[in-house]
């Protein structure tokens, strides 16, 4: 990564801890916008949802629901794939937080990444840019119980522009199912 993105980094973190406002002339501008009071810096390129929102999914024990989550990236940034090879920038991860007999059962479903060479990596990369959607295969035990169960779908990301790259995050965002018995 450059040495302007770091120091944009700097500079939202530093910000972040001074419960003042910034003063902004036209020697000192730079493009984001002003903070005031004791709010922290946030960038936040990425929004994370689930498809069909918050509503429960309904699934037979035994059985396996696909769950789609969409992330909203921001123009001009990107994210990197689920396959993306080591030795360069974040790749995608999506895991399950839970009980832990409600599973990943299968392969997880993305859109076919982008490759482009990234010059500060010095590697060619698979990003995300738009609203991509993943669907992942959760399957419930044959023995589970009628009943409405609760779990996260975490997702860790690194999110960059062509200039900066922000630090790895992870993001969970809540399921809900209503599990019916196995007939």
């Amino acid at each position: 990564m450059n040495k302007l993105g770091y120091l944009l980094l700097l500079a939202l973190v530093g910000a972040a801890d001074e419960p003042r406002a910034l003063a902004v002339s036209s020697e000192n501008a730079v493009p984001m916008v002003a903070l005031t009071g004791a709010r922290p810096a946030s960038i936040r390129p990425v929004r994370w949802s689930v498809v069909g929102g918050r509503a429960a999914h309904d699934v037979v024990a035994g059985r396996t629901v696909p769950i789609s989550i969409r992330a909203d990236i921001a123009a001009d940034w990107h994210i990197y794939s689920l396959t993306q090879k080591p030795g360069g920038p974040i790749p995608l991860t999506i895991r399950l937080f839970g009980p832990p007999d409600i599973v990943v059962r299968g392969v997880i479903k993305a859109p076919q990444p982008e490759r482009e060479f990234d010059k500060n990596f010095g590697m060619e990369t698979e990003l995300y840019s738009g609203a991509p959607v993943f669907t992942i295969p959760i399957g419930i035990p044959g023995r589970a119980e009628a009943r409405t169960r609760k779990f996260q779908i975490g997702v860790r990301y690194q999110v960059c522009s062509s200039t900066l790259c922000l630090p790895a995050r992870l993001e969970k965002l809540d399921v809900t199912l209503r599990v019916a018995e196995h007939s």
